[in-house]
């Protein structure tokens, strides 16, 4: 009960200006109980929600010990984090306002986040309701509905103006519908379908509450990085090249199906391997192989595979022979040879891990256009294989003459050892406000949380 008494007091003179003004300083105030919003969004924070209730409800008394009982609470929540604050440097002299400025986690996107949230929080007071358009609605389509839809965008950022369009679904809003479809990674094609209507729904509590946790997520795991590491975010289809703390490379990449999903692991990529073989794994053979060949004999010899058995011999048979065996345990080893229909690609990037998966090139670069790109069996393609590639020789390979040499050789496969290996991190992030202040959301592709509560 006195724990209790202690948390309402907390907040009590934010309520009361005039008689405790001389107590604290108005903005360092007004940053503290910022963080204290966001962080109060966090499921397994209960105290944080009841000292948030008690601000809101103005039912405390104040204390001068306020804004230091506030900063010792942020710090330990950070300090559990195992994310380091400037906080524990200040002089003791330092001001309110540097204290409170000081208790902020060291992610540059910070203040974007916590604005966003806020502003969130403020629209979930607005009117709501769900919208069902009963049907796909396209540009040019007239609904009752588009009003609505229309003032939707507008309340989150994605319409900068409210155009005097009726009913109807002009080029302005299919521009806005647009923007919304590319920050959650949906296809930019101005339908609103069931996808679109999804995260149009999505009440902006909710949003916060994703905002909220994945920032104190991926600030938690990005404390513990090394300077230079390869980071693949999953469900955002994306990879990033970190080095000495600078980002030099960006890419698109497509991850596994969420019937074979792409892991999240920690590893290091020790070599890059040039016109890679592909040792097709037996689960793959099993489910995705053999029923080609039982359809055509001649599968395995158009996409240039090589069958050997377990004593390491060439198995050579007619397309006949080879569709009989499909049917059966198919008792052989399958490699398909480097070049123009390598399923790899012209790179693979090699890494330890327990679950047999890489990054690595793949031919199919089409796919690369898709926005739902969780295509694969479990292993991550890159579409800037080549770049990432060539930055590798130009900064870690053992031996770059050699990779000089053979780069107009496709078929001879080559691994170059790396002087230093480095770092690669599989993750998963389905929220986040980017460099420009816009928040981007995707789909929890392989449903990891059955509710909004369950993230971490």
């Amino acid at each position: 009960m006195a724990d209790l008494r202690l948390w309402l007091s907390l907040i009590c003179c934010l309520l009361v200006p005039v008689a405790y003004a001389t107590e604290r300083d108005p903005a360092a105030w007004q940053t503290l109980t910022g963080q204290l919003q966001m962080l109060a969004l966090l499921p397994e924070q209960g105290q944080l929600r009841t000292t948030l209730q008690a601000l809101v409800s103005g039912s405390a008394q104040a204390s001068i010990d306020d804004q230091q009982i506030l900063e010792q609470e942020i710090a330990h929540f950070w300090q559990q984090q195992g994310v380091a604050l400037a906080f524990s440097g200040l002089p003791s002299d330092a001001t309110p306002l540097q204290r409170a400025v000081a208790l902020e986690p060291p992610r540059p996107e910070y203040q974007q986040t916590v604005n966003r949230i806020q502003y969130l929080l403020w629209l979930q007071q607005q009117p709501w309701p769900e919208i069902h358009p009963g049907g796909w609605l396209r540009p040019g389509d007239n609904h009752s509905l588009i009003p609505q839809i229309t003032q939707r965008l507008l309340w989150l950022g994605d319409l900068p103006h409210y155009p005097d369009n009726g009913y109807d679904y002009s080029d302005t809003l299919a521009t806005a519908v647009r923007h919304f479809q590319l920050r959650h990674g949906l296809k930019e094609d101005a339908v609103i379908g069931p996808n679109t209507l999804y995260w149009l729904n999505m009440s902006p509590r909710t949003r916060a509450t994703l905002l909220a946790q994945m920032f104190v997520a991926e600030t938690r795991y990005r404390a513990q990085l090394p300077d230079s590491y390869i980071l693949v975010n999953v469900p955002a289809y994306h990879l990033q090249l970190v080095d000495e703390g600078s980002t030099v490379l960006q890419s698109k990449v497509m991850v596994g199906l969420p019937y074979r999903q792409t892991p999240l692991l920690e590893s290091r990529i020790s070599s890059v391997v040039l016109n890679p073989g592909w040792h097709v794994p037996r689960s793959i053979l099993r489910k995705d192989l053999l029923p080609h060949i039982r359809k055509d004999g001649n599968y395995l010899n158009q996409r240039n595979f090589r069958v050997f058995d377990y004593q390491g011999n060439l198995v050579e048979q007619t397309p006949e022979q080879w569709q009989q065996l499909a049917y059966g345990r198919f008792p052989y080893r399958v490699v398909q040879q480097p070049g123009a229909h390598s399923a790899l690609g012209r790179f693979k990037f090699h890494f330890e891990n327990s679950f047999d998966v890489y990054l690595h090139d793949t031919p199919e670069k089409q796919l690369f256009n898709r926005a739902d790109r969780a295509l694969s069996s479990g292993c991550v393609r890159v579409e800037k294989a080549n770049e990432l590639a060539q930055w590798l020789a130009q900064h870690r390979l053992r031996d770059p003459r050699k990779w000089h040499d053979m780069q107009q050789d496709f078929h001879t496969t080559q691994w170059f050892a790396l002087t230093q290996p480095l770092p690669v991190y599989i993750v998963y992030w389905t929220a986040w406000v980017d460099q420009q202040g816009t928040a981007q959301f995707r789909d929890d592709i392989y449903h990891k949380f059955s509710s909004v509560a369950e993230l971490r």
